[in-house]
C-alpha cells in the first residue's frame, strides 16, 4: 500500500503511544487507522467518517484490527458523534476543512473527550503553499474562540512542501 506523504508526515508528529486511546476525524479509507493499528498494544483508535462508502473501505481494510479490538470505525459526523468524557489522549484530523472553515460545535464537542492532559492534532496539505499562512489563522482563531491553547504549529518537511501541523489542547 502507498501511502500518502501528508498521512506518514502527520502520524510521524502525532508521537502516540502503543496504549494510547485515539480518535481520527474523517478518517476516510482507514489508511492511518491501518498504520496506527500496527503499533498499538493495548491502545485503541476510533475512526469516524461521515461518508458510508469510506466507512466500508476503512472497515475492509482494517478488518483484522477491528476484530482484535485494536480499532473501531464509525459512520457519524462529528457534531452528531458521542463518546465516553475523557476517552481520548489524542483527537486527530488529516485534511478537514472543517477545523478551518467553522467548527466551534464540533470544537466543544470534542473537548469532553479529551483525556486530561489529551491533545487534538489537526493536519493540512492546502493545494498550494500560499495558503498555509491563511489555514494557519483560520484554524487559529477558530481554536481561540472555542477555548483551545495552540502548542506547537509545524510545517514541511520541507520549504516547498504544502503540508501544516497544529497542535492544541483545552485552555482548562
Amino acid at each position: 500500500m502507498t501511502v500518502p506523504e501528508r498521512i506518514s508526515w502527520a502520524l510521524s508528529h502525532l508521537g502516540f503511544e502503543p496504549v494510547d486511546r485515539l480518535l481520527e476525524v474523517g478518517c476516510g479509507r482507514g489508511v492511518a487507522i491501518a498504520m496506527i493499528a500496527q503499533k498499538l498494544g493495548d491502545g485503541h483508535v476510533v475512526g469516524l467518517d461521515r461518508s458510508d462508502s469510506a466507512v466500508k473501505a476503512a472497515k475492509e481494510r482494517n478488518v483484522d484490527a477491528i476484530a482484535s479490538g485494536k480499532v473501531e470505525i464509525v459512520e457519524s459526523t462529528l457534531a452528531d458523534y458521542t463518546a465516553e468524557a475523557g476517552r481520548f489522549d489524542k483527537v486527530f484530523a488529516i485534511n478537514v476543512n472543517l477545523f478551518w472553515l467553522e467548527a466551534m460545535r464540533e470544537l466543544a464537542v470534542l473537548k469532553p473527550m479529551l483525556a486530561p492532559g489529551g491533545g487534538l492534532f489537526l493536519f493540512f496539505e492546502p493545494p498550494g503553499i500560499s495558503q498555509i499562512e491563511t489555514i494557519r489563522r483560520a484554524v487559529e482563531i477558530r481554536l481561540k474562540g472555542a477555548g483551545y491553547l495552540v502548542d506547537e504549529v509545524v510545517a514541511g518537511p520541507t520549504p516547498n512542501t504544502p503540508l501544516l501541523g497544529i497542535i492544541a489542547r483545552p485552555a482548562n
